[in-house]
């Protein structure tokens, strides 16, 4: 699915009939031809993620899954972002870091 061509996704016809593994490897160009009204035939959440993927930032395509997935998981979507990781206040630099007359472990 990667390497379709334009004209193969426009032949693609019913989402439905295509794998979730398949339709998260498409390429956003490809995406991007994919028929809203296939978009609207999808009734898989796992396929309607796998789409939102693979999809880029294609604003129709984005629209028509978003109103889609948050109908079907409601506040659930859009997933939570992980919060980010952070480091201890008071870590001790690796390497030496400013401390003078500590010498980097580091091979060059």
């Amino acid at each position: 699915y990667r390497e379709l061509t334009g004209a193969a996704v426009r032949n693609l016809g019913s989402l439905e009939a295509s794998s979730k593994e398949s339709l998260a490897k498409l390429n956003p160009q490809a995406a991007s031809l994919l028929s809203l009204q296939w978009i609207e035939d999808l009734e898989d959440v796992d396929k309607m993620k796998a789409v939102a993927k693979s999809s880029g930032e294609d604003p129709r395509i984005r629209t028509a899954l978003t109103a889609k997935l948050t109908d079907a998981l409601g506040s659930a979507y859009p997933p939570p972002l992980p919060p980010p990781a952070r480091e201890p206040r008071n870590a001790e630099p690796q390497d030496g870091g400013d401390n003078p007359g500590t010498r980097s472990s580091a091979v060059f």
